[in-house]
């Protein structure tokens, strides 16, 4: 019962994680983001897309570590 429902809650996080690191891929690095970067210069950073491409492989890999074998 115990390993369910750990096997559950980890596919929930590895879930939540695939979609916050796709959805911080897409508000830093959408292309309409670059072109307006293009005609506005200012100071930006990588590092919320290095962190959403690490969670979006996390999560990957948790729902991949998750999954049932048969």
């Amino acid at each position: 019962m115990q390993q369910g429902y750990l096997l559950k809650t980890v596919s929930i996080v590895g879930f939540i994680l695939v979609v916050s690191g796709i959805g911080t891929l897409l508000f830093y690095v959408a292309p309409i983001r670059l072109l307006a970067d293009a005609v506005e210069p200012h100071e930006t950073s990588l590092v919320p897309g290095i962190l959403g491409g690490l969670a979006l492989i996390g999560g990957i890999a948790l729902l991949f570590a998750t999954r049932p074998r048969g």
